[in-house]
């Protein structure tokens, strides 16, 4: 990407009009993000998408910095949201293993198919500079302890081997709940839903034929 702007003033006011383009922005500076990574975006390729002049990006975001920032923390953010509230409506008979599974399940889902912020967010995360990542890194984690949650009240109640490594198992579900943007392909062999059943599948041990 291009330098900053030398000189980062407070954001405008908007219409909504304003508003609207400020979004705008934003999706597709998510979709170029998505794409192509954080080294592989410019201004210009967001700018193009958008369907605008690079330079007057800086009318709705201080920086570039500031820009990525955003998505960043709005993806963690929404996809954390869409997860428990997934889980938060199982039925009160539902089992910490019917939990997990819903969540990851529910991950998958949004992912792939519903929030190209959240795909650029994660695609983003570990690639962006520390001062870039900003809040969501904290906002991560919080997703992590979450899942922790899950994976231990399902290992509590013996869905899950207890010798297992906790902690292991919890980078492997969201790392391949994850990765699943950077190889899925619409239209493919494996649906949408097909994806989000295996892996919960796989995070819940329920991949036996008598499961």
């Amino acid at each position: 990407m291009k330098p900053d702007a030398p000189a980062e003033a407070a954001p405008p006011t908007l219409t909504s009009r304003g508003e609207s383009t400020r979004e705008r922005i934003l999706q597709s500076a998510a979709g170029v993000l998505a794409e192509h990574g954080y080294a592989g975006s410019t201004l210009n390729d967001i700018a193009e998408r958008a369907g605008t002049k690079a330079g007057s990006l800086y009318y709705y975001f201080t920086s570039r910095e500031d820009l990525i920032r955003e998505i960043m923390t709005r993806g963690i953010t929404e996809t954390m949201t869409h997860v428990t509230a997934a889980v938060d409506a199982l039925e009160p008979s539902a089992t910490s293993q019917d939990r997990l599974a819903a969540a990851v399940t529910a991950q998958v889902r949004y992912l792939l198919t519903e929030n190209n912020i959240a795909r650029a967010a994660i695609r983003t995360l570990g690639q962006a500079p520390t001062e870039v990542q900003g809040p969501a890194i904290e906002l991560h984690r919080d997703y992590g302890r979450y899942l922790a949650t899950l994976i231990d009240a399902a290992t509590a109640d013996g869905f899950l081997d207890p010798s297992i490594d906790s902690r292991v198992l919890r980078l492997l579900i969201a790392g391949a709940a994850n990765w699943s943007t950077a190889w899925y392909q619409p239209g493919g062999e494996a649906s949408v839903t097909e994806i989000a059943d295996l892996a919960a599948r796989l995070a819940t041990g329920r991949l036996s034929a008598s499961s």
